[in-house]
């Protein structure tokens, strides 16, 4: 996977961290119409990177994200990474 990175202070060495949208993205991407008119979107908006596909599989079933037992929502804390200069 390719994508932009930008570093900042305040994260620990070794992490890396994203915001996920509650499940959301390309919020006024596209256009939409609202009673007959057209309201323009932004394209800039739909190019984020999407990093679902970088969480840790669950070992078992392969094709869905490691859930967390306790809370039941993915595993966020759980996943390794390596990023490197492109």
């Amino acid at each position: 996977m390719v994508a932009k990175v930008k570093l900042v202070q305040g994260i620990r060495p070794g992490t890396v961290a994203f915001h996920v949208s509650f499940g959301h993205f390309a919020y006024g991407s596209r256009d939409i119409t609202v009673d007959g008119k057209v309201i323009k979107g932004d394209p800039r908006r739909g190019k984020g990177t999407h990093f679902n596909p970088v969480m840790r599989v669950d070992p078992v079933l392969k094709n869905v994200g490691l859930q967390d037992i306790t809370g039941g929502s993915i595993c966020f804390y759980d996943t390794r990474v390596k990023v490197v200069k492109a």
